[in-house]
């Protein structure tokens, strides 16, 4: 039997090479297999070993002496090249576009080249609006100028990897809400809302009755969606003289801060104020006041039309350590002991490399984090977002991070 077999593949010299290469073939295959095995496990240890995508585009960034923030079409992939595991590395800064071999186990540059290319296609794709350019545009769709609105926000914001500016403003009863494209200025999003306004009628000093006159309102809220506007329609009926709404006299912002302070019972010269500011809550004008002394933490919302308290709250600090005291030490300490909100934004730019020009602040506030008191400081740059947290005493940097947000 086994003879036949054999002859069966070898009886003949056609069948005899046929049969060698064949078994060739399949040996050539074996090997390759496990070749491919033994291959893709070494790819998996070198990736588990390696320094990771992100570190591989900082060592690229800092030998071409690139700011990352000014970095665009950014690309990091593992790859096999030479005999060694790499990172291809990929940007373009100003008008030179890099390529870069960072050697995926220490971030050693294997091969590097940069390559001038035309600056007004590139000027064309990254053209940014200003923040007051993006408040104009806001105010111009909504059929309205600056002295006619009040503002309640405007900072930098992300939106589904889209850099945008939220602008949000009031004029008399109506707020509204936009976002606004960084690059090119378009329009994201936007909403408007007609709040019900109660408004106290003055009457003769003998009167003793409190006349209301009520707004009553239909709310309309347009967006934009990729451009296209869904406009509503809205109608309003009025009870009363609608003009007794604009008769209140309006207080200032240090009006309102002496009133809480007032109330408090402190003085400016015994607190540090983290926030001041005009805000809408259900539709009333307030200010928003945050500020704290040695000992407690205060925050009050007064009322823009008169000046009325809205809502309070007072909440006593842990006894913070004095700058002088060693780190393990703690006692008594005054509100000199506490660095300014500007001096944390300062320390906070300054590990940047930054200046306040160069930014826009999301976030500069003191809070209280295991009974220690910091200032949570966050910012942008482009695309690149910071955090820094820094001891309201000493002034340290407790945390620092730097991150491309996409």
């Amino acid at each position: 039997m086994t003879n036949t077999i054999i002859q069966k593949f070898f009886g003949t010299r056609k069948k005899t090479v046929m049969s060698i290469a064949g078994i060739a073939s399949a040996v050539a295959l074996l090997g390759a297999g496990t070749a491919y095995a033994a291959s893709g496990a070494r790819t998996a240890a070198a990736r588990e070993s390696a320094i990771g995508e992100e570190a591989a585009q900082n060592y690229a960034f800092a030998d071409a002496g690139v700011d990352p923030a000014s970095a665009l079409y950014v690309r990091a992939e593992f790859d096999h090249e030479d005999g060694q595991f790499i990172y291809e590395v990929d940007f373009t800064a100003g008008d030179t576009e890099y390529e870069y071999w960072i050697l995926a186990s220490d971030g050693t540059v294997i091969k590097k080249s940069a390559e001038i290319i035309a600056l007004a296609s590139t000027a064309a794709e990254v053209s940014e609006i200003t923040l007051e350019e993006a408040k104009e545009i806001a105010l111009t769709d909504a059929g309205l100028v600056a002295s006619e609105v009040t503002f309640t926000k405007a900072d930098l914001d992300h939106d589904d990897g889209q850099s945008v500016y939220d602008i949000e403003f009031y004029a008399e009863n109506v707020e509204y809400e936009y976002e606004i494209k960084v690059s090119g200025g378009a329009i994201y999003s936007k909403s408007k809302e007609t709040h019900t306004v109660e408004v106290a009628a003055e009457e003769p000093a003998a009167a003793a009755k409190t006349e209301t006159v009520v707004v009553e309102t239909v709310e309309t809220t347009p967006v934009v969606e990729n451009g296209t506007a869904d406009t509503g329609s809205s109608a309003q009926t009025t009870s009363g003289d609608s003009s007794a709404s604009t008769a209140s006299s309006r207080i200032d912002l240090e009006t309102a801060k002496n009133k809480a302070l007032s109330d408090a019972g402190v003085s400016a010269s015994d607190v540090t104020f983290t926030k001041a500011h005009e805000d809408m809550d259900d539709g009333v004008a307030v200010y928003d006041i945050e500020f704290f002394s040695s000992t407690t933490e205060y925050e009050y919302e007064i009322r823009v039309s008169d000046g009325a308290i809205v809502d309070k709250s007072v909440e006593a600090l842990e006894t913070a350590p004095s700058a002088s005291s060693g780190s393990g030490s703690s006692g008594s300490t005054d509100n000199s002991s506490y660095i300014s909100v500007d001096e944390a934004k300062s320390i906070a730019l300054n590990r940047a490399g930054l200046s306040a020009s160069d930014v826009v602040f999301e976030k500069a506030k003191l809070e209280k984090d295991d009974g220690i008191m910091e200032y949570e400081i966050e910012f942008y740059q482009g695309n690149m977002e910071y955090e820094c947290t820094i001891n309201a005493v000493t002034g340290a940097i407790i945390e620092y991070d730097a991150e491309w947000d996409d």
